[in-house]
């Protein structure tokens, strides 16, 4: 395997919404690059992230209404106010800690960032306007973003399938006058788009500097309500209403014993074939752009995915049908020289997936939470990982180390408390520190921990959970969890088993 990692090394999972601020999210300022610092100080090598995409349904990055653009929630409006743009802030004097309020934020944060894109517009000698004409020159998928999302605000946020039927279906003379109807509402989401990618890529050279790489996440699936699909929907399964005719989904008994329905289109890779996957190569181009490092999430799909017929309610009439396979990385390898990428590879896998995976080098995933299914050569546990492999603590998709812990079985805590050399009686802080170590001492050559883990929370903590319908990807971490004792008992372990970085 090719590692996009030197050596061995450890890393922190915490989206940036996470962070607690003064805002009623987290943002990309001050508190990020505290948050940096202390990743430094702790020796990691590694700032893990969710998708940096606009929240979209049920508040979740997965269903974006881009998957190329930056979240405007996540922008600092101190920073747009130290650049003239905004008269204040509005933000509270100290840090909190609650829970996103994420309906809140169109009464509480749109106002402001509007105000400041309006502001910046209307000033034509900003110090920024140089550096916003090169961003709109360079970012192809900017203008149709920014389009989609003043097309929603005028349809009052319907989806795009239910817009007249010109616009709907992109008749080029309906997008033109569209385009110029809405010319100054495309010109505000271009800005907020833009201050999103300024903040950003200043943080993330920083992190650069402090010796920290961005690990970021790409879903495989797109929304259907995006303009990802909108301005391409030849590429995908749909009829010529714009409406699905077919879904992706997880088969029973992977996810559930009826399966899992998504609601997100299905490609049409046979299109997509023929210009050499450019809609994927421009999609990855993208991610690599904004992070060090992209894990491309669900790849068993890239061999076969299970597609379900849109009206089902359930997945059991499903088929697998086959990916692009060895064919899309072919065109990766050569517009990506040393592929940056790593794979999300659980659950049950055949054998023509790990050969993808192995074939063209990619570091898949291993989860301690799934190691004590009751067979011997489960790959989940720490003693049988491969150097070639990250390991973990933990996912976005499931529960805290608490939170699994709480679960188990007396007998299977009695298994695991053997396994890890504990008593599961013991001091619930100990047992889960039992669990950090052993991913941090394993034989992975990258070790990641959830910033949860790391403090010891239970479920109340948990970044999603996907038979909520809501609450999910809100989580803050508590004002003052950052201590310099945390960092440094992380750094003892990353000294102990050789994952240090400066």
């Amino acid at each position: 395997m090719t590692s996009p990692f030197e050596d061995r090394v450890f890393g922190v999972f915490l989206h940036p919404s996470s962070l607690a601020g003064p805002d009623d999210i987290g943002t990309f300022g001050k508190e990020a690059y505290d948050f940096v610092d202390w990743l430094a100080r702790s020796g990691a090598g590694i700032w893990q992230i969710l998708p940096l995409t606009p929240n979209g349904r049920d508040d979740s990055p997965y269903f974006s209404y881009s998957a190329f653009a930056s979240n405007p929630w996540l922008i600092d409006v101190r920073v747009l106010r130290q650049a003239c743009l905004l008269p204040g802030t509005g933000l509270r004097p100290d840090a909190v800690d609650f829970r996103v309020p994420y309906a809140e934020l169109v009464a509480t944060k749109r106002p402001l960032l509007l105000v400041a894109a309006e502001t910046f517009l209307s000033s034509p000698l900003h110090e920024w306007r140089d550096d916003f004409s090169r961003f709109r020159a360079r970012e192809a998928w900017l203008a149709d973003a920014a389009h989609f999302c003043a097309l929603k605000d005028v349809h009052g946020g319907a989806p795009w399938w239910e817009w007249p039927e010109p616009v709907r279906s992109r008749e080029p003379h309906a997008v033109r006058a569209s385009y110029a109807e809405l010319e100054e509402r495309i010109d505000v989401w271009e800005a907020l788009f833009y201050f999103a990618d300024r903040q950003w890529s200043e943080l993330r050279a920083y992190a650069g500097s402090r010796g920290i790489k961005v690990l970021g996440e790409l879903p495989f699936h797109v929304n259907h309500d995006s303009a990802d699909v909108w301005s391409h929907q030849d590429q995908f399964r749909l009829d010529e209403a714009g409406r699905l005719t077919a879904q992706s989904g997880e088969p029973p008994g992977q996810v559930g014993e009826t399966g899992q329905l998504t609601g997100r289109p299905v490609y049409r890779w046979d299109v997509m074939a023929k210009d050499d996957y450019r809609w994927w190569v421009e999609r990855l181009r993208r991610g690599a752009d904004l992070m060090d490092v992209v894990r491309i999430n669900h790849f068993r799909a890239i061999s076969a995915s299970w597609e379900v017929p849109a009206g089902a309610t359930d997945s059991g009439g499903g088929h697998w049908v086959p990916g692009p396979g060895q064919a899309l990385f072919d065109v990766l390898t050569r517009n990506f020289p040393g592929l940056p990428f790593v794979v999300e590879d659980l659950g049950a896998l055949g054998e023509d997936v790990y050969r993808l995976r192995d074939d063209n080098k990619l570091l898949g995933m291993r989860i301690v939470q799934l190691g004590f299914d009751g067979t011997d050569a489960n790959p989940h546990l720490p003693h049988t990982y491969p150097t070639s492999c990250i390991a973990s603590t933990g996912t976005s998709e499931g529960p805290t180390l608490i939170g699994w812990w709480d679960r188990l079985d007396p007998a299977t805590r009695e298994e695991v408390a053997l396994y890890y050399q504990f008593s599961p009686t013991g001091d619930i802080g100990g047992i889960v520190w039992s669990f950090i170590e052993a991913v941090l001492g394993s034989r992975a050559d990258v070790a990641l921990i959830p910033m949860q883990d790391l403090l010891v929370l239970g479920d109340r903590a948990r970044m999603n959970d996907p038979s909520a319908t809501s609450g999910n990807w809100s989580w803050r971490m508590p004002v003052g969890a950052l201590s310099d004792e945390l960092a440094d008992s992380l750094r003892t372990l990353g000294a102990r088993y050789g994952r240090l970085r400066g």
